[in-house]
């Protein structure tokens, strides 16, 4: 149906096409302005308004405008809205469009924009401006004549503006009435805007735009794709968050099409395939394997649908065959000849959808390809997949281009397309690993138990998966296999791939190694034995490592790692070092390949060094290290440098980069399974939690903690450690929270395994002075005195680590209340935090100089602000007021007077921890202010939330978190 809207100033009624209705509130007086109606269509914008301008300032002038574009460009709506904007500024306007269905009759649109009166009642109930007085109907000229005194009584209230879209499908009567309408109207203050599909219509439609443009100086305004900041803007907007790069370039295939990119938009957000992560919209896993969403899969089926059925049929085909194809192919496919296929060929190329790349014919975007992938029926997807494959089978044998069709199209127990699909996942298996896995798997899904390929089938995909994860899934393959029959060499690199799966997803300690080792075992296999009996019992791994090593003239960079890994949980840090550095070194000199150990060399030298807080090459090493993953094509790996960055990020003191980190790194690392460092990066989330006072937040992440402490056997030297580190993290959570009893059981479970406890000073400099401390408010200078010399210890073994030394002294100078060894603490401590808690420990010591205490704790509480440890500086900021000393710590912000902005930082902090269930007194002790001065608080915040109670306080609190202000 066509739309039939005349605008005037007497009668503005608004089309229900509009997309924007106009307020009734905008100001009507031809100075008016509105808003671009579109993202990315300002120049198209602002030449409307130029020319609105210009017929509106000169009485004898009007103008033209030609719009072009494709479907979903945003054509029609512009013209609504240059519609909507010539009504308000005092134009009489008269909008309209063809439509294929009333094609046969003349001068429809024109008809159908001009026929109301000024009263905005029709003047007649014929399909022309007015019926006959007379017998039979007008003539094509006397119906253009009748138009054309309807534009004069137009004219007569003021300027007129003639909007007429979707021009294709207007008749050759009605293109030839707007010619002549055109030419006599053209000392007129009449705007003409004019709107046609890009590339329809015929030549009758190409020939008026042309002369327009010659003849009358009409100025075409073509809709060409959004620009990358108009989509990134258009995204932002429909998310409502930022977009991620990789969600950017994933709706690239939407062509910078605004209908298509909202499809596609609406799609990922409704199917749940976007996450909001620090306030940035990422793409979540996609449990549909990635396919587009189903709204944008339609709107590509519905964009095809004018296409001739040959050529659906071809770009169906094309799908198939893959991103590229060539014609021949297609008319294979088609049991056609390449000639017969040119017309749909045609139709194709002109569509833009594919295009040529030198003798091939390929999509422009995979997106579309899997859009339509995704709209035919499975079964016949399939048939089409098998189809393809015989045709590359029976022309040149291609193994690789037919089992990328057998992946989607081979049937159950059948054996030829196994034997194509393990020769293919063993050819790729070094290169690429991940499409050698997805060729594995589906070989062992269509394969009979009886298929002799299947061991090796096995084989390739638990290697493969080891590599590129998920590892869960390569343990239980593995496992699989071995518990069945096995050929001698296939058993032992299915446990070997068992052993080294289990490894890297934090496992280890299942792992069984033989004792001794077969003599004809692997090097890879061993080191990953090695790797797994360091989980178990480190004495044993240095003693049987070194065994290793003296057997051979020069150890492999495998097993260097190994040796560098009992080192460092002996508590032989500077020999750790430098062995890890002789691993790096082997390793670079090693030929190229998968590598001799799970564990790059590389991340043991990284990980070490950050735990150390030696930045500089810490930070190198870990740029070295994700390079080297990305080379090496091991994405399982991939969430092991995002985790040691988040290490490097808090201790530079920037918590809210670390979380990010450490959130994405673990992320990913759940993704593919890895764990290796997953326990490091809830030491990370637990520290800033801690910092931030957040408490629940972090006794979520040491609950976490304490989960994968469970999934090691108990009596491993690994599990030890994690132990001792949740009984660490979960001792300051007690005393934070003030609860005595909790802190003296987690003081006990961190005292009770003087080996584990090493390690845990090793890898947390701050530890020790912590635990020296806690001791002695309880009372126990024993403890205290024994955590001391353990620290003390550590750094006389380890003379040239410096966080050590520093540890050491700190530790020290609390438990001799040695004032010059806190200031050297403070001086050499490679940890900022552990720096600004020397100070405040400097400070805190009784009998000193007064002076000499605030400007410590001073430089204290200026080192906890930079490092957003805001409960820390709350706590100094305390000390100092007991000294007689107040420091202004609030900035001035702009903030609205009611809702949650209008919090300020210190009442969010209040709000947090009365929701969470706290009393005013507790929530008073977390934030060292007195229950007066929280009751105040709280009052302000009722007052800016306009609730009474604290249970409406709950209730909104749970929306913010899970509404935009939790989001970010």
């Amino acid at each position: 149906m066509s739309r039939n809207n005349t605008y005037s100033p007497r009668n503005r009624m608004p089309s229900r096409h509009l997309a924007s209705p106009v307020p009734p509130s905008l100001p009507t007086r031809p100075e008016a302005r509105a808003a671009p109606p579109l993202l990315g269509r300002d120049r198209q914008w602002q030449l409307v308004q130029r020319l609105l301008d210009a017929a509106r300032s000169a009485p004898r002038r009007g103008g033209v405008l030609l719009v072009e574009g494709l479907p979903g460009t945003g054509r029609s709506r512009l013209l609504n809205d240059a519609a909507a904007l010539a009504a308000r500024g005092g134009f009489s306007a008269a909008h309209a469009a063809a439509d294929e269905l009333r094609r046969a009759m003349p001068l429809a649109p024109l008809a159908a924009a001009l026929g109301q009166g000024p009263g905005g009642g029709p003047q007649s109930t014929g399909a022309g401006p007015s019926a006959p007085q007379g017998g039979g109907p007008p003539g094509n000229a006397a119906l253009i004549e009748r138009l054309s005194a309807r534009v004069d009584e137009l004219l007569r209230s003021g300027p007129v503006a003639v909007v007429l879209d979707d021009l294709h499908w207007a008749d050759a009567v009605t293109l030839a009435a707007v010619r002549a309408l055109v030419t006599r109207f053209a000392a007129q203050p009449v705007v003409w805007l004019l709107a046609r599909c890009t590339g329809e219509g015929g030549s009758t439609v190409e020939r008026l735009f042309t002369v327009l443009r010659e003849s009358e100086g009409a100025e075409l305004l073509p809709l060409t794709p959004l620009a990358p900041r108009a989509v990134a803007e258009l995204t932002a907007q429909r998310l409502g968050a930022e977009p991620a790069a990789e969600l950017l370039a994933y709706v690239e295939g939407a062509d910078g099409n605004p209908a298509a990119l909202v499809a596609l938009l609406d799609g990922l957000a409704e199917e749940r395939r976007v996450q909001i992560v620090d306030g940035r919209a990422r793409l979540a896993r996609c449990p549909s394997g990635g396919l587009p969403p189903h709204g944008f899969g339609a709107l590509v089926r519905r964009r095809m649908e004018p296409f001739h059925p040959t050529t659906r049929l071809l770009l169906d085909v094309a799908a198939v065959l893959g991103r590229a194809s060539t014609p021949d192919d297609m008319a294979r496919m088609l049991g056609e000849t390449p000639a017969a296929v040119l017309p749909a060929l045609r139709e194709a190329l002109a569509s833009r959808m594919v295009v040529c790349e030198e003798d091939a014919i390929a999509f422009r975007h995979e997106l579309v390809r899997h859009a339509l992938l995704a709209t035919i029926p499975g079964p016949l997807r399939g048939a089409l997949h098998r189809q393809a494959a015989d045709m590359i089978l029976g022309r040149d044998g291609g193994v690789q281009r037919a089992a990328a069709h057998l992946v989607h199209g081979a049937r159950r127990g059948d054996g030829q397309a196994v034997e194509v699909l393990r020769a293919a996942a063993s050819a790729v298996a070094a290169a690429e690993p991940r499409a050698a896995a997805e060729l594995a798997l589906r070989a062992l899904e269509i394969s009979r138990p009886e298929d002799a390929a299947r061991p090796r089938l096995f084989r390739v995909a638990v290697e493969a998966l080891t590599r590129v994860g998920p590892l869960p899934r390569a343990v239980a393959l593995a496992r699989e296999a071995l518990a069945g029959p096995l050929p001698a060499d296939q058993a032992t690199a299915l446990r070997h791939g068992l052993s080294r799966a289990l490894l890297l997803a934090g496992r280890a300690a299942e792992t069984a190694p033989q004792d001794p080792p077969p003599a004809d075992l692997p090097e890879e296999a061993l080191v990953a034995d090695l790797h797994g009996l360091a989980a178990l019992d480190v004495s044993a791994a240095a003693r049987r490592a070194r065994e290793e090593t003296e057997r051979r003239a020069a150890a492999s960079s495998g097993l260097l790692g190994v040796l560098a890994t009992t080192h460092w949980c002996a508590g032989r840090v500077g020999e750790a070092l430098r062995v890890a550095r002789a691993a790096v070194a082997r390793a670079e000199d090693e030929a190229p390949g998968p590598g001799t150990s799970p564990v790059p060399p590389r991340l043991l030298l990284a990980s070490m060094l950050t735990q150390l807080r030696q930045t500089a090459e810490a930070t190198a090493t870990v740029e070295l290290l994700a390079a080297e993953i990305e080379a090496d094509g091991t994405p399982v790996l991939r969430g092991a440098p995002m985790i040691l960055n988040a290490c490097l990020a808090l201790a530079r003191g920037a918590p809210d980069a670390a979380a990010t980190e450490a959130t994405e790194g673990l992320a990913a690392a759940e993704e593919t399974g890895m764990a290796l460092l997953s326990s490091l990066g809830g030491r990370v989330l637990a520290e800033v939690a801690l910092r931030r006072g957040d408490l629940a937040a972090a006794d979520g992440h040491v609950e976490r903690l304490a989960g994968r402490v469970a999934e090691q056997r108990a009596e491993s030297d690994e599990a030890r450690a994690l132990t001792a580190l949740c009984g660490w993290l979960a001792a300051r959570l007690a005393a934070a929270r003030g609860d005595l009893t909790a802190l003296a059981t987690a003081l006990r479970t961190v005292h009770g395994d003087r080996r584990a406890l090493r390690r845990l000073l090793v890898a947390e400099p701050a530890a020790a002075a912590w635990l020296v401390r806690a001791a002695l408010d309880a009372g126990d200078r024993e403890t205290a005195g024994a955590t001391a010399g353990l620290a003390q210890g550590l750094a006389s073994d380890n003379a040239e680590v410096p966080s050590l030394a520093a540890a050491a002294m700190h530790a020290s100078g609390l438990y001799e209340r040695d004032r010059w060894a806190l200031r050297r603490a403070g001086e050499e401590h490679q940890d900022p935090w552990a720096r600004a808690s020397a100070a405040e420990d400097l400070g805190c010591l009784p009998g000193g100089d007064r002076e000499a205490a605030v400007d410590a704790l001073d430089r204290a509480m200026s080192g906890y602000a930079r490092l957003g440890a805001e409960r820390d500086e709350a706590r100094v900021r305390r000390r100092l007021r007991r000294l007689g000393v107040r420091r202004r710590h609030w900035k001035h912000a702009h903030r609205p007077t009611s809702g949650w902005a209008s919090l300020t930082a210190t009442e969010r902090r209040v709000a947090d921890l009365v929701a969470q269930g706290m009393t005013n007194r507790q929530a008073a002790a977390q934030l060292f202010l007195s229950p007066h001065t929280v009751g105040f608080h709280l009052r302000q915040i009722f007052r800016k939330l306009g609730i009474q109670s604290r249970i409406e306080l709950v209730r909104l609190h749970a929306d913010a978190v899970e509404g935009p202000r939790g989001a970010a």
